[in-house]
C-alpha cells in the first residue's frame, strides 16, 4: 500500500474517533467527499485541542499567513507544520531544535520567527510579462541572534518535490533570477534544464549559504520524499554547503522531544497529541 492511502486511512480512523459528528469534507479537484477530510466551516479544528485557541489568535493577527486550499484536509503538512511549532514559539523553546539539527545552540530571533516566510531572493521586481511571479514561500522560519537564518520545508503525504515545466515563463524565469542565485549549486546542476527538473527542492537549495540552512522535515516511511531530499544534498549542492542542508524525520524530531524534559505539561500533550493525529512514533535516541 502507498504511504498516503496509508495514512489517510489511518486519519479517517482519527477523525471517526475525534470527530464522530462531523461529516466528510469535499475534495476540491473531485467535488466528491472524503472520510479523511473535516468540512471546510471545521478546518480550524485541524489544530490540536492544546493550543488551538491562541494558534487562532496568532493567525488572525497576522495577515500574511495564507491558510492553503486544502487547509481542512486532515493531511495538511500546514496545519502539521502549525501543530509542530507554534507550540515551541508560545513557550519560547525554539533553541530545543539546536541538538536535534545539531548546530550549536544560540540564542532565537524570535522577532524573526514566521510561517509562510516569502523568499527575499525572489522578491527582487520582474518586469518581463508572462513570469510566474509568486515568490517561495517557506513553511517556518527564524533567525539566531548572530544572524543565521533557519529555512522550513514541511512533507508529509505529498508524492514528490514538484518539478517544473520547461516553459518560456519558467524559462525566463531562470534566466532572470534563479541562474543568479545557484552559488551553493553544483555546476553540473547550474543549468536550466536541471533546475527545472528539481524545481521545488531548488527553490529551496538557492537560499543556502555560509550563515542561512534550510531543513527539510519529512516522514521516513515516506520514501520517494526521504529519497529526493538525501539526494538533493548528496548530488545538487557542493560540498563545502551540505552541512547546511539538514534533512531530518519527523520520528527523529519527535524522538528527540520525548527524550528531553519538555518542562510544560502542556507542551508535552501536544507532542504526544501530535503524534496519535499524524500516526508517527518517535525514534528513540541512542
Amino acid at each position: 500500500m502507498r504511504y498516503q492511502d496509508e495514512i489517510k486511512g489511518k486519519l479517517k480512523d482519527y477523525k471517526k474517533v475525534k470527530f464522530p459528528d462531523l461529516e466528510d469534507g469535499i475534495w476540491k479537484k473531485s467535488n466528491a467527499t472524503k472520510p479523511h477530510i473535516l468540512p471546510f466551516i471545521h478546518r480550524f479544528e485541524n489544530l490540536l485541542t492544546q493550543y488551538r485557541t491562541e494558534l487562532i489568535t496568532y493567525l488572525r493577527k497576522n495577515k500574511n499567513i495564507k491558510l492553503h486550499q486544502f487547509f481542512h484536509h486532515l493531511n495538511s503538512s500546514q496545519a502539521m507544520c502549525l501543530n509542530m511549532f507554534y507550540p515551541l514559539i508560545e513557550e519560547k523553546k525554539l533553541d530545543l531544535l539546536f541538538d536535534v539539527l545539531k548546530i550549536e545552540k544560540v540564542s532565537v530571533d524570535y522577532d524573526s520567527v514566521c510561517f509562510e516566510k516569502e523568499s527575499d531572493i525572489e522578491k527582487a521586481p520582474i518586469i518581463e510579462q508572462g513570469i510566474d511571479k509568486r515568490p517561495t514561500c517557506f513553511d517556518f522560519y527564524f533567525k539566531t541572534i548572530d544572524g543565521k537564518e533557519f529555512h522550513f520545508e514541511i512533507k508529509y503525504t505529498e508524492e514528490r518535490f514538484a518539478k517544473a515545466e520547461h516553459d518560456n515563463s519558467h524559462e525566463a524565469k531562470y534566466e532572470a533570477i534563479y541562474k543568479n542565485h545557484c552559488s551553493a549549486i553544483n555546476s553540473e546542476y547550474c543549468n536550466c534544464n536541471s533546475f527545472l527538473d528539481n524545481y521545488q527542492i531548488m527553490r529551496n537549495l538557492i537560499h543556502v549559504s555560509n550563515k542561512s540552512y534550510v531543513v527539510f522535515i519529512y516522514p521516513e516511511n515516506n520514501k520517494k520524499i526521504k529519497q529526493q531530499a538525501e539526494d538533493s544534498k548528496s548530488f545538487l549542492v557542493k560540498s563545502e554547503f551540505q552541512q547546511h542542508v539538514i534533512n531530518l524525520t519527523w520520528e527523529d524530531l519527535l524522538g528527540y522531544l520525548d527524550s528531553i524534559n519538555l518542562d510544560s505539561e502542556k507542551l508535552t500533550t501536544q507532542m504526544n497529541d501530535f503524534k496519535q493525529k499524524y500516526c508517527i512514533a518517535g525514534n528513540p535516541r541512542i
